[in-house]
Formats: C-alpha cells, structure tokens, sequence
C-alpha cells in the first residue's frame, strides 16, 4: 500500500511540474525540480502495479520499461538543469530539438514507448480490465514516437508527460482500491 500511495504522490508531482513548465512554454528550474522528484518516486513505485488483478507477462515487462523509462526522462531533466542548457535555451543557442534528439532522452523514449506498448497488449487481453486501460498507452506509445516529428514545441511534450502521469496515477488508483477491496488478514 505504501508503494501505491507514493506512485500515487510521483505521478501527481510529475504532472504538477509538467503542468509548470506547460504554462512557461519551458523547461522551468522550479517545474523540472518537481517533474524529476515526481519521476523518481514514480518509477521507484510503479512495481506495486505487479499485485493487479491478472497481471501477465506484458503487464509485468510494460512496469520494468516504464520504471526505466521514468528514471531516463528524470535523468534528462536533471542534466538539462544542471549543466547550463537553461541559459543557453533562453539566449537561443540551444532548441528544445537539440533535447529531444539526444541519446539519454531517445533511450528514456524507448523505454517509454516499449512500456506503454507492453500495458496497451496486457491490458487489451486482461480479464475485467477497462478498454481504456489498454487505448491510453497504445495512444501514448504512439504519441510519443510523433513528439520526434514536433520535436521543437515543448508543449507537446509536457502535455504528453502530464497525460503519462495521469495514467500512472489512474493505475495507482486502481491498485489501491484493490487493496482496499481485500480482506486483510489478522495477526
């Protein structure tokens, strides 16, 4: 229960920062903080997801390539925000292109986009499992492979952060009601 509650605090965190770097149009020392704090809890919760109902091998391998992938985009932020790409962002000498097509944040992609794929199959063959449980990952796996394509708005890319959040904050809902719903056994 204690892991569903932070992957429940990461993902609202996550989305939180996102939210603040949405309304700046960039990469904002005070959203990237709270974004990355939100990732790192995410990605450190997210295993609580492997005690859902029926959870198969695509939903098992979709929880290790979105942890990953949550460390690899907390790492990006990180980076961006401790080496000086802020300041060059705001003089022009650096385009949040230059971000997106750098091998930390393309691996962070892949992982994402695997995890999600892997949600999207085990969630489409899941017994009792919601339709959108399995059409909101395939949708962010996909959106995510267009971000290449709109590599220079960086409001693509937070909104699309901000809906990743939410669906690993919906999954933490749905693994506390679960706990919630089980008889407790005394001891």
């Amino acid at each position: 229960m204690i892991l569903a509650a932070l992957l429940l605090l990461g993902s609202a965190l996550w989305a939180l920062g996102e939210a603040i770097m949405l309304t700046g149009d960039q990469i904002t020392v005070l959203g990237g903080t709270i974004a990355t704090i939100g990732m790192t809890l995410a990605g450190a919760s997210i295993w609580t997801l492997k005690d859902l109902p029926g959870m198969a091998r695509p939903g098992r391998v979709g929880i290790a390539l979105s942890a990953f992938g949550a460390f690899s985009f907390a790492m990006v932020v990180i980076i961006v925000l401790t080496s000086g790409v802020l300041g060059a962002m705001a003089n022009g000498t650096i385009r949040h292109a230059d971000i997106v097509f750098t091998p930390f944040y393309l691996l962070a992609l892949v992982f994402v986009v695997a995890g999600m794929t892997a949600f999207a199959i085990h969630f489409k063959n899941a017994p009792g499992a919601p339709l959108v449980a399995a059409l909101v990952p395939a949708g962010l796996a996909m959106g995510h492979v267009i971000g290449l394509f709109a590599a220079d708005v960086p409001a693509y890319h937070e909104t699309l952060s901000v809906a990743l959040a939410l669906y690993l904050g919906w999954l933490g809902v749905r693994r506390v009601a679960l706990a919630r719903s089980t008889p407790q056994s005394g001891l």
